[in-house]
């Protein structure tokens, strides 16, 4: 065989690698997707006057100030139980309808006296600049209505565009042990087009379906990794370059973002909230695979009431050190999952063990309690100095565990996958997916627990476009597609995050981790 035919050959087998994840493609889904059904790119394309040279038509713009809010079928009061839809009409900054969907807009309704309760609405997206927002009506009180837009339809399109590509430069050091030289190389989950195989470091692992390769150094081997980091500056330079300046002023600070509370409505709703039933039955025990709600459920005066299953409140040290007694709980990911993690150490009053990127443990000697957190591999933001072959992915560390009924996996990817392509996290999700079924092969009662994304904030386009809500919207629908139906339980923050009564934050406040960890324990302690 010639040099070209071996070239030609492992530049497939390579790519192969890069899309290793479509062996995994299966239809999985078990829930209605999360985001607005939004129209095709090639019609909105049409539609949405945004030039091929990334000028944009402001006054084409959808507007949330000029939003034409009103109540389907009005009534003279509504009864906690029963359905209430909101209609928004888009409109463009110069007050006319828009004829196009795919705007990313938020609803809820709340009451601020005698008690102060809120939930979200489900948004649905006609395509033809109409929406209407759905609420399960759970507590009593004069209710008002807020709608936020998020992003504009044409934000949005900014957002799809780039949504295949990486939004983030990493770079990897190489040093030989007898030299001083280090050499920083771009590294990636997809290898650079440009670059033949014999100069690429590969440090993928098939089974796991992890991709992961970097420049070849010129005078180290791949032998030689040290670690990772962000480049800042790189990273700026190609965020500076993805989108125009015109398409980068589609995206405000989001504090600088109204709500829109339209003062023509105010309802009365009469009755008793809901606590453990939902259409005359009783709420289910939490666990996996929970039945579909109307609602995830509302805030009330702080705490927020689960209509999924019977949530139990875990607010002194005795109900949580007995709920855990005996339990081993390794928390992995990102520093969402680092939250639930703190929030219990610090509640149970533990000492911290490491530091850093390194493994943390935090021990209940008196209740043979065990807290272990690790962050999740590449991406992320920072690397800690390590040899290639100690790179472990979540699929891996899942293989290495030993599991049981007294074992809790805590789990959330999202915070650092956003500026990724969306295939990434596909594939990724694919590699644990098949190791959460290897795990409960050898032990069927080992406790898998998921977090899911909420939204967050944006102060700059770079946020935007790394950690944007749009980009976590998407993930938080690949997580049901692809784990929705395994034996596990997937604890739906979204929407405590979208309705709660604090400015969005990737990183919620205490109060909120809290009712996220009443959540936590009342899947694992149930009964």
């Amino acid at each position: 065989m010639g040099k070209n035919a071996i070239l030609t050959t492992a530049m497939s087998i390579l790519m192969g690698f890069c899309l290793v994840g479509t062996l995994y493609v299966q239809q999985l889904s078990t829930v209605p997707s999360s985001s607005p059904v939004v129209q095709p790119d090639s019609v909105l394309s049409r539609l949405w006057h945004h030039q091929q040279n990334g000028s944009v038509d402001y006054e084409r713009v959808t507007k949330s100030e000029n939003f034409v809010i009103s109540v389907v079928n009005p009534r003279p009061w509504y009864r906690v139980g029963r359905h209430l839809s909101i209609k928004i009409v888009a409109m463009d900054t110069r007050g006319r309808p828009k004829t196009y969907g795919g705007d990313l807009i938020r609803a809820k309704v709340y009451t601020r006296s005698p008690v102060q309760a809120s939930t979200s609405g489900k948004v649905t997206d006609f395509g033809n600049g109409t929406y209407v927002a759905n609420f399960f009506l759970s507590f009593p009180g004069k209710v008002s209505v807020a709608v936020k837009l998020v992003h504009s339809s044409e934000a949005v399109q900014v957002l799809r565009r780039l949504q295949d590509i990486s939004r983030r430069i990493m770079v990897c050091g190489f040093q030989e042990e007898n030299s001083d030289v280090t050499e920083w190389m771009q590294c990636s989950n997809t290898p650079q087009e440009s670059l033949s195989l014999r100069d690429v470091c590969d440090f993928s692992k098939p089974r796991l379906n992890v991709s992961f390769y970097c420049e070849r150094p010129r005078a180290s081997s791949c032998k030689s990794f040290l670690g990772c980091h962000r480049d800042h500056a790189a990273t700026l330079e190609l965020q500076a370059n993805i989108a125009t300046e015109e398409e980068r002023q589609l995206f405000p600070r989001d504090r600088d973002l109204p709500e829109e509370i339209p003062r023509n409505i105010s309802l009365q709703v009469k009755g008793k909230r809901r606590l453990r039933k939902m259409q005359g039955k009783q709420l289910p025990l939490c666990g996996p695979r929970l039945p579909q709600t109307a609602s995830e459920g509302y805030w009330y005066n702080g705490t927020w009431t689960s209509l999924r299953c019977q949530v139990r409140r875990f607010r002194t040290i005795e109900s949580v050190a007995e709920c855990l007694q005996n339990k081993t709980l390794y928390f992995r990911g990102d520093s969402t999952i680092r939250q639930w993690f703190r929030y219990l150490m610090l509640f149970l009053n533990l000492q911290q063990q490491g530091r850093g990127a390194q493994p943390i443990y935090a021990i209940d000697e008196k209740h043979r309690i065990k807290l272990h957190f690790l962050f999740h591999m590449f991406p992320r933001n920072q690397m800690p100095l390590m040899n290639a072959n100690d790179m472990e992915y979540v699929a891996e560390e899942l293989d290495g565990i030993v599991g049981g009924r007294d074992v809790v996996i805590l789990i959330s990817l999202w915070g650092h996958f956003m500026a990724e392509p969306i295939p990434t996290f596909r594939t990724r999700l694919y590699g644990i997916r098949h190791a959460i079924q290897r795990l409960h092969s050898r032990y069927p009662d080992t406790k898998v627990i998921w977090r899911t994304p909420n939204s967050g904030h944006h102060l700059q386009f770079r946020h935007f476009v790394e950690n944007g809500d749009w980009y976590a919207y998407q993930l938080f629908d690949i997580v049901y597609e692809i784990l929705g139906d395994l034996n596990i339980s997937i604890i739906n923050v979204k929407d405590m995050s979208e309705s709660m009564w604090y400015n969005d934050d990737m990183h919620p406040p205490n109060d909120v981790i809290e009712n996220h960890i009443d959540l936590v324990l009342s899947h694992i302690c149930s009964v």
